[in-house]
């Protein structure tokens, strides 16, 4: 049975932790995500998503909107990320409200892996920490050719703990292998089971699962090209006798790419209409 933690998070003085929330489309982030908003009240959350639109956050927790943040009423605060992750990132760290925890909600098709080497490939990496890759996998959804996405694969594949959500759907045989599947794909994985997204917090919150140096040799890649696209910029900027006024952040900025989407075949299409659609 959950029972949430009633007791504060021991949380370390130095290196804010982060856990990355990524899973299939439908598979429950923003479920499980309101139920850390709701039952850890003695923490300050930063919780940073894609697009505003996908985190659905009950409105009885919003306060004010003030440019791209969004308080919410148990004090914590949500941002919207789209291409520049660093930039959110510091928008956060350098607020004077001090913020205890962040918790990123990817997309449904996201790859984890960039958000990790963003993190400890730029200077972020000691100012904060990845506490743990939380992957929630839709119990009742969740097929064999799931499997065969790269999207899907790969945020098993990096997910420090798996989440198998919606258990009350399916009969528990089907659980168990689903389960069975996943051990198959990553040996050793922490796997727990969740209905409505509800999970013991002390299970998932600063847990010290994620480990840096398990990516040790992309996070060189990612420093080399950083450095790579920061000479390119320099030479560019002096040739061309380029002068730019204004505040900036000094940040790193570079990101490693992924070609998942691609491979799994997901485009993005925009409709604008000035009326309802039927």
């Amino acid at each position: 049975m959950f029972s949430p933690s009633m007791q504060p998070l021991d949380l370390p003085k130095q290196g804010m932790p982060v856990t990355i929330l990524t899973g299939f489309l439908g598979s429950g982030k923003t479920t499980l995500l309101n139920h850390i908003l709701e039952n850890q009240s003695d923490l300050k959350i930063a919780v940073l998503v894609n697009e505003f639109g996908d985190i659905n956050i009950d409105s009885q927790l919003l306060v004010s909107i003030d440019e791209g943040m969004v308080e919410l009423s148990n004090g914590c605060i949500c941002c919207t990320i789209n291409d520049n992750l660093v930039e959110a990132v510091y928008n956060i760290l350098e607020r004077q409200d001090k913020v205890d925890y962040m918790v990123i909600e990817t997309t449904g098709i996201a790859d984890p892996l960039p958000i990790v080497l963003t993190f400890l490939g730029t200077d972020l990496r000691d100012l904060t920490r990845i506490d743990s890759i939380l992957t929630l996998v839709d119990s009742e959804t969740f097929t064999s050719e799931h499997f065969g996405s790269e999207a899907a694969e790969k945020q098993i594949t990096y997910g420090d703990i798996i989440v198998l959500n919606k258990t009350d759907l399916v009969p528990q045989a089907k659980v168990n292998d689903l389960e069975a599947q996943i051990r198959a794909l990553k040996t050793g994985v922490r796997i727990l089971r969740s209905e409505y997204g509800k999970v013991s917090l002390p299970l998932i919150l600063d847990v010290g699962y994620n480990d840096p140096t398990a990516y040790a040799d992309l996070v060189q890649e990612e420093i080399s090209q950083t450095e790579q696209d920061r000479d390119r910029d320099h030479n560019h900027h002096h040739d061309g006798h380029h002068h730019h006024d204004g505040h900036h952040h000094d940040h790193e900025h570079h990101h490693h790419h992924s070609a998942h989407l691609d491979n799994d075949g997901f485009i993005s299409v925009s409709f604008q209409s000035d009326r309802p659609f039927p």
